[in-house]
């Protein structure tokens, strides 16, 4: 929240915040090589008009897909669906991957026609699990947002930090319910919508490792998924992160921390 010259609205009620547990999938979506990009050459109308895109996309695609929040993070947004007597888990599942879909596919479409060099493209984590839905109430109006908290969250932020440019990298929860469910996801009705999972690159392995955070079965049994169907008329890319995209040893610790 940007709080320089804001005014706040004094509510009456007590400071707490109330918790509930609930299963969540969630997506987190950031946009690679954004920062280096920014430093090398785009002008700041350039530089609005990606976010600007973005933002308008995550809107639409939450509609959509019909995510129950999303949070936008500069050069990331985060979304996610929350499992109810209304729909369960792996419908959930199913929405989060046909958002990374959408995501990818609608950067393509805006980057093939511009005039100028782009960022390289998105790198997705879907993670699964449970999570904390808290509402806080406190003595400013505008603090009283619904959030979530939890380790599927900071799962997929970390999942998305091992996807190439236009990859998708699924928790271990997330892989073992799509390759268990080969009729929902693997071999699905509706054409084009045929999922993959592949194993981990050695780069995404050595980058797992170093990072912090990670339950043990998410450090090595994390999946890489992608498309085989679709993709190659679109992007043309696995997204799988290679050796040439791992920083350097010295830099490791400090972009994980950043």
């Amino acid at each position: 929240m940007y709080t320089k010259n804001a005014t706040f609205t004094l509510t009456s009620g007590k400071s707490e915040i109330s918790g509930t547990k609930s299963d969540v999938v969630v997506l987190f979506a950031d946009i690679r090589n954004f920062s280096n990009w920014c430093n090398f050459g785009p002008s700041l109308d350039q530089i609005g008009d990606v976010i600007k895109t973005q933002y308008n996309g995550v809107i639409q695609i939450s509609k959509d897909q019909r995510s129950c929040f999303h949070k936008l993070l500069g050069d990331g947004f985060l979304l996610l669906w929350e499992a109810d007597h209304e729909i369960d888990l792996p419908q959930c599942l199913k929405r989060a991957i046909g958002a990374a879909f959408e995501i990818h596919k609608n950067f393509w479409y805006f980057v093939r026609d511009l005039p100028y060099k782009a960022p390289l493209g998105y790198g997705i984590g879907i993670s699964m699990g449970s999570a904390i839905r808290i509402q806080p109430e406190t003595f400013l109006n505008e603090m009283n947002e619904v959030d979530f908290l939890g380790y599927p969250l900071n799962c997929a932020a970390r999942m998305q930090s091992l996807s190439g440019p236009f990859g998708v990298t699924a928790c271990s929860s997330t892989a073992a319910l799509i390759a268990g469910t080969p009729g929902e996801f693997l071999y699905p009705k509706l054409p084009g919508s045929r999922v993959a999972l592949h194993p981990p690159s050695f780069a995404a392995l050595e980058k797992a490792r170093v990072t912090n955070g990670l339950l043990p079965r998410d450090l090595t049994d994390f999946r890489h998924l992608t498309w085989p169907d679709s993709q190659l008329e679109l992007w043309n890319t696995d997204g799988i992160l290679r050796d040439q995209e791992m920083p350097r040893a010295d830099q490791v610790k400090f972009l994980i921390s950043a």
